[in-house]
């Protein structure tokens, strides 16, 4: 497999979450991780929700919630 230039990695999702402050974010007393960010983000729709609901409701920007779903759509 070619590395593409665009592709997102783990390293990629981790860097955003630091900087728009997603991993301040707690549950239950405990911090929310990438897993568990890109978990939601694949439920979403199923749910009946948009990336834009998920990502209002989680306190960060849309672009982040797009990015989890592009490193999503990657995996396949």
């Amino acid at each position: 497999m070619v590395d593409e230039p665009n592709r997102l990695t783990r390293a990629d999702l981790e860097a955003m979450r630091q900087e728009f402050g997603a991993h301040e974010w707690h549950a239950h007393g405990r911090s929310l991780e990438l897993d568990d960010d890109l978990y939601q983000v694949r439920q979403i729709e199923w749910a009946g929700f948009t990336l834009n609901d998920w990502a209002k409701a989680r306190g960060v920007p849309l672009i982040y919630a797009k990015a989890l779903h592009r490193f999503l759509q990657q995996q396949y």
